[in-house]
């Protein structure tokens, strides 16, 4: 971590410079109808967090418009524009803007805003992004990593767990780097420094967890490939993310109680 970039303001513009990439393949990928959802994604954002930084004297951030990309990106093609209004609300003002906006919020809001349109409307289908986005995905690790914002240990452990669920099930193991889901579900959503682990061990924990119900999720119900599988996976193991923390402390603490009496 360099020292003093953990400020909101630099983490949101930073995560931005590192989504960059994915929204141009997303554009490539989709086009049109990626660049009106990430249009009215991000106008419904700025509104709610309009209100709510007006309400609280707040400074604004960027990390809006690295919301309004992802859900471009894996949001249902077929919704109609309100239904994307509805769950972009739900994400910003419940996911987010209730519990005091972006660095307090426990559950990342593209999460929060996909879990909500799963849920609402499961007939609607839902894209699997390809191979170029998970090529582009990879600068922004990258990025990330380098500057502390994203913690190895996650991916790696999103990995790990991901292929040991898949050698579990007997499952083939090729195909993963090419799905983009996966690949930027780990990065932005489960990677996301403010929802996830913060312990060392618990990155671990954490990382690895998400993985495996990624794994058990996508080839057990959804596909390996969807967007269900990592969004509902993130969803889970953010919740208990406090808890592998509070339990990595606590054992710490109880080991070193052991140690010296």
């Amino acid at each position: 971590m360099i020292r003093g970039l953990w400020a909101r303001e630099t983490i949101a513009l930073t995560m931005l410079a590192a989504a960059l990439p994915v929204g141009v393949a997303g554009v490539v990928e989709n086009g049109w109808a990626f660049a009106t959802t990430f249009v009215l994604a991000l106008a419904v954002l700025a509104f709610w967090q309009g209100v709510f930084l007006f309400v609280r004297a707040q400074p604004a951030t960027g990390i809006g418009i690295v919301t309004a990309l992802a859900v471009a990106l894996l949001v249902p093609p077929n919704l109609a524009p309100w239904q994307i209004v509805l769950g972009v609300s739900f994400g910003a003002v419940i996911g987010e803007q209730v519990f005091g906006g972006w660095g307090r919020n426990i559950v990342n809001t593209s999460v929060a805003t996909l879990a909500f349109l799963f849920f609402a409307f499961p007939e609607a289908a839902t894209p699997e992004p390809g191979w170029l986005i998970a090529l582009a995905s990879l600068p922004g690790a990258i990025l990330l990593i380098l500057f502390g914002i994203l913690a190895w240990p996650i991916p790696v452990g999103a990995a790990l767990g991901l292929m040991a669920v898949g050698l579990l099930l007997g499952r083939d193991l090729a195909p993963l780097a090419t799905y983009g889901a996966l690949a930027f579900g780990i990065v932005f959503l489960a990677g996301d420094p403010v929802t996830s682990s913060t312990t060392p061990t618990g990155r671990w924990v954490y990382g690895i967890l998400t993985g495996a119900l990624a794994g058990l999720f996508g080839w057990a119900a959804y596909g390996i490939g969807s967007v269900q599988a990592i969004v509902f996976a993130t969803l889970l193991s953010s919740l208990f993310a406090p808890l592998v923390d509070h339990t990595v402390i606590a054992a710490g603490a109880a080991a070193r109680r052991s140690r010296h009496g």
